[in-house]
């Protein structure tokens, strides 16, 4: 695992420890020092190990190790909580499974046949956004935040057309470093 995502691991373990994390900025706006000042807030249940080993087997072991690494450093829950709503959500054991039901149904509803199997590990709060992997696709960057305006036999036509696949790594690290506002 690359030590940007260490490091953020890091980094959110920091602020979930303090639940209201203050951050300050210290800018300069005309000549004079200004603090702002920003309340990260989060809703993490930490994952047993045991748990971590069941969700391996309920995904059969199909995600990347960074992503079961998160979930036994992290955890799962709500993140990044703003003044209504999460950013985003990340799924434990029992909401992976419910989730995923009805991913399956989602795809066998659908008229156009759906070649790609899914792998959805939370939702993405502000746009109501699956996030997860497409677990057929044979690159390491096979993770996304899929659009919810499309439906789920054009999933990875989208991402493919929006070049917007990413490791789950990469999306960690960008999360944590802008703090959600660039977690889509």
């Amino acid at each position: 695992m690359k030590t940007e995502f260490i490091n953020a691991l890091h980094q959110l373990k920091e602020w979930i420890s303090k639940n209201e994390a203050v951050i300050e900025t210290l800018q300069w706006k005309s000549g004079e020092q200004i603090v702002e000042s920003e309340i990260l807030k989060f809703n993490i249940q930490p994952i047993s190990s045991k748990e971590v080993e069941e969700i391996k087997t309920f995904t059969q072991h199909l995600l990347p190790e960074s992503y079961y690494h998160f979930l036994a450093e992290i955890g799962s829950g709500q993140f990044l909580i703003g003044e209504y709503l999460p950013c985003f959500e990340i799924y434990n054991l029992a909401q992976l499974q419910e989730y995923n039901v009805l991913v399956q149904k989602e795809i066998e509803d659908t008229e156009e046949e759906v070649n790609e199997q899914f792998i959805m590990i939370g939702y993405h709060c502000s746009m109501g956004d699956w996030m997860g992997f497409c677990t057929t696709r044979n690159n390491e960057k096979n993770y996304d935040v899929f659009c919810h305006e499309y439906p789920i036999d054009e999933y990875t036509e989208v991402s493919d057309e929006l070049n917007s696949w990413r490791t789950f790594d990469e999306w960690v690290i960008k999360a944590v470093e802008t703090k959600g506002k660039e977690a889509l």
